[in-house]
């Protein structure tokens, strides 16, 4: 797994992480509807874990599925999750943040094609002017 995965596999716990703790997740019944979202989020996370090539089409759906059911919970999750999965989830994105994410991958390819070391979140954090 690369450092750029294992960033986004940080991203996706973290996301579940936040999300289990809110409603409606927290309610003592919950519904089939929410009960099978959570799962699903869960079995990403181990699917990512397991290195299935599966992920990003199911990654897809699961992300753009948050933020269909759950707009208000939508901040919980790092809008790079949006263009790691891309597809659909590109929809949620501004065209200004896409730019920012095509910067940061063009310096990320730059970087693996000199054979230097890229600093994901470091450079993330320039890039969105966040430094």
């Amino acid at each position: 797994m690369t450092s750029y995965q294992i960033h986004h596999l940080n991203f996706l716990k973290i996301a579940y992480n936040n999300l289990i703790k809110c409603e409606p997740f927290t309610h003592e019944e919950i519904t089939h509807e929410d009960e099978a979202f959570i799962l699903s989020l869960k079995e990403l996370i181990e699917a990512f874990e397991a290195g299935s090539e599966e992920i990003y089409t199911t990654g897809e759906h699961v992300i753009e599925r948050a933020f269909r059911m759950y707009p208000a919970l939508a901040h919980l999750i790092a809008r790079d999750l949006l263009w790691f999965f891309g597809g659909s989830c590109l929809h949620n994105m501004a065209d200004e943040e896409i730019e920012r994410f095509q910067q940061l991958d063009e310096m990320r390819f730059s970087a693996e094609e000199s054979g230097e070391t890229f600093d994901y979140l470091n450079q993330r954090a320039k890039v969105f002017e966040q430094h």
